[in-house]
Parts: structure tokens; sequence; C-alpha cells
């Protein structure tokens, strides 16, 4: 049983970024009852807009409350990459009417470029870039064993410097952001 208190809300686009961020924040000892995680219902539209959208609302909701939570968003950066999907969120703040995300609050935004698989391919020991479009796995729970790597990294040396940028940038927002919770 984990001794965190936090609540943990997760969105992003779809039952593979879910299936990933489960194990990982499991492993990282979060409890099941602590973690909600949704992903864009199946023929909604694009995921990503979906992502952009509802974290908008979580963002006022995670600032109402008096819990002591924590929110992350995950969204693919297909072409545009982290720094154009974080200028997105910062657009979808300002259209909602609130301020974006402080430095200070347990809000991560994390951008798996070009999207999730090419993660899942790095872990699995293969070369990757940040452009191809690696193939979907036949089932979710087929990227355990990439989590599990991600893992130990994350428990030890930290990521090897060939990792994809985009994994990098993931890492220090979990660090920055939702490690001391």
């Amino acid at each position: 049983m984990s001794s965190r208190k936090a609540k943990l809300v997760i969105i992003c686009e779809d039952a593979q970024q879910g299936y990933f961020a489960r194990r990982f924040f499991y492993s990282m000892r979060w409890g099941k009852s602590q973690v909600r995680i949704e992903f864009r219902p199946s023929g909604s539209g694009s995921g990503e807009q979906w992502v952009r959208e509802v974290y908008a609302e979580e963002l006022k909701s995670y600032r109402k409350s008096h819990v002591n939570r924590a929110l992350v968003a995950i969204v693919d950066g297909d072409m545009l990459g982290v720094r154009g999907r974080m200028q997105q969120f910062e657009r979808r703040c300002e259209e909602a009417r609130i301020q974006p995300r402080h430095e200070k609050e347990r809000v991560a935004i994390i951008v798996p470029t070009r999207n999730i698989e090419t993660w899942i391919e790095y872990l699995k020991g293969n070369p990757v870039d940040e452009t191809t479009r690696y193939p979907k796995l036949q089932y979710e729970s087929e990227c355990q064993p990439s989590v599990d790597r991600l893992v130990e990294y994350c428990r030890s040396t930290g990521l090897p410097e060939d990792a994809p940028e985009s994994l990098h940038m993931a890492c220090k927002e979990y660090r920055d952001r939702l490690s001391q919770l």
C-alpha cells in the first residue's frame, strides 16, 4: 500500500497511452485507488484535441481542489514535437480564459514524439528517431517490458543519452512536477 496522499488524474489519447501510463505510475508506487485514467472515447474525433480540451477543464478542477492532487496530460507530438504541443496547451488555456500551468503546480504534460510507439520501440533496445511512424502493438499490454525498462532507468542511472529527446523531457516533467508527491 502506498503512503502517497495525492490523487493523480491522467488524461491521454488512447488505450495504449493509458496502459503505458498506468503501468509506469503503478510501478512508481502510486496506488490503484489514487489514479484515474481517462482517454478519448472511440469515435469522438481527434485524440490530441480531446486531451487539450479536457486538460483545460481538469486544470480548473485541479486548482479548485483542496485535496493534494496531480494532473498529467499525455498527447502524441506527431510532427509538432514537444514544444509545438506545449504551445497548443497554452493557447487552449488562453481560449478557456485560465492561466496556463505554473512552474510549481503538479501538472505535467508528456509528449511522446512522434508517438508512444517511438518510446516503446526505443525501450525495446532498438534505434529510433522522432519522425518515423513505428507500428502499433496488437495488444496494449505488449508494452509492459518497455515500461518496466523505463522504470528501471528512473530508479537507477537515468535515461541513456541516446534516448529520444521527448522521453528525456517527459522524465524531467515527472522529476520536476510529480516525483516529490
